[in-house]
């Protein structure tokens, strides 16, 4: 599975040049073998190198590299450890896409991989390119409010709060006591793909607030993306939330596809004296605040992930996941990484 999706982030993640110059490459491949004629994969060799946060090489991790079986798209996985220098060979038949996860005890899993894009004599090019995973230390992970959202606005026009450590909407629509993430949603609804969703997203205290982030380059294929704790300022007091779908077929949205790499931290229930911050809590959202549109209840969905420390003043936000203050979460209910 690791390796599945590390190969999908690289599909995902190469631009429209280089996805047409995949495309062809598998014409000519196809092309060069005649009708009839059974096609083979190119063989690859890749050297793959581990490093840590700071460019050291690691030596010791275990890579799983997912070649496939001569002649077949089925996967055929190579395993080793990587030596001294951080560095582990490996040479296969391969798809258009290859992929490799790494992993070591102390460290969050990570992936790396390549995608082809031309071949000549039966090998992809480039030959053994070297593919570095940043293997990032597990620092000291805590016990955290995470939930994936997927709920209704209470009522639209109005502003509906939402309570973090109780997980859901504040009195009278939901069990919640405080106001931490207040959401105004306008929906106007004209058809399927014609349709205006507007608001915001305000808080409680002055000193709330909400910034976007971007991950870190040693994140992007780590398992743990974020930096280790939410900064102490730099919070926005209000969040524009929209889902636009015009008759034109445009789109305009506040929330990237899920695929995008978008996230936010948060602070909430600051408190001051003197002007100076003498309590807050923190927290992040993993991926965009989705809003979508309703027409049979004229409540639109609300979709996000999040993570909360209901400690006052700790920034600290790397999770346990075997350490969720939420119990009884459904499956899809459940954040699974840290």
């Amino acid at each position: 599975l690791q390796i599945i999706q590390s190969s999908c982030f690289y599909l995902q993640s190469i631009t429209m040049k280089t996805q047409i110059a995949v495309l062809l490459a598998s014409c000519l491949l196809f092309e060069s073998t005649g009708c009839g004629q059974t096609w083979e994969q190119p063989k690859a060799k890749v050297t793959i190198q581990a490093k840590d946060e700071q460019d050291d090489p690691v030596n010791g991790a275990t890579v799983r590299v997912g070649f496939t079986v001569k002649g077949t798209h089925q996967q055929k996985m190579l395993n080793g450890e990587t030596d001294i220098a951080g560095e582990f060979v490996g040479e296969g038949y391969s798809d258009i896409k290859l992929g490799a996860d790494l992993r070591k005890d102390g460290y969050y899993l990570s992936s790396t991989g390549i995608v082809f894009t031309n071949a000549a004599n039966g090998q992809w090019l480039p030959w053994n390119p070297t593919l570095v995973a940043i293997l990032r230390p597990i620092g000291k992970p805590v016990a955290l409010y995470a939930k994936t959202v997927h709920t209704q606005i209470p009522k639209t026009n109005e502003p509906c709060g939402y309570d973090l450590e109780a997980g859901d909407w504040v009195t009278p629509y939901g069990k919640g006591l405080k106001k931490d993430l207040i959401f105004t949603i306008h929906q106007d609804y004209r058809g399927i793909q014609n349709y205006d969703l507007r608001g915001e997203l305000t808080y409680a205290k002055s000193l709330d607030g909400l910034q976007e982030i971007s991950i870190p380059d040693i994140g992007k294929n780590s398992v743990f993306k974020w930096e280790r704790q939410a900064p102490e300022g730099g919070y926005q007091p209000k969040f524009e939330i929209q889902n636009t779908w015009s008759p034109r077929g445009k789109v305009t949205r506040s929330f990237k596809n899920p695929d995008d790499w978008q996230g936010y931290f948060f602070r909430v229930r600051t408190v001051e004296q003197n002007n100076q911050i003498v309590s807050a809590h923190y927290g992040k959202i993993r991926g965009g605040i989705a809003v979508y549109p309703d027409n049979k209840s004229q409540k639109p969905k609300i979709v996000f992930t999040y993570y909360f420390n209901s400690t006052p003043n700790d920034r600290n936000l790397e999770w346990d996941p075997k350490k969720n203050l939420f119990g009884g979460l459904t499956d899809m209910e459940t954040p699974r990484e840290p």
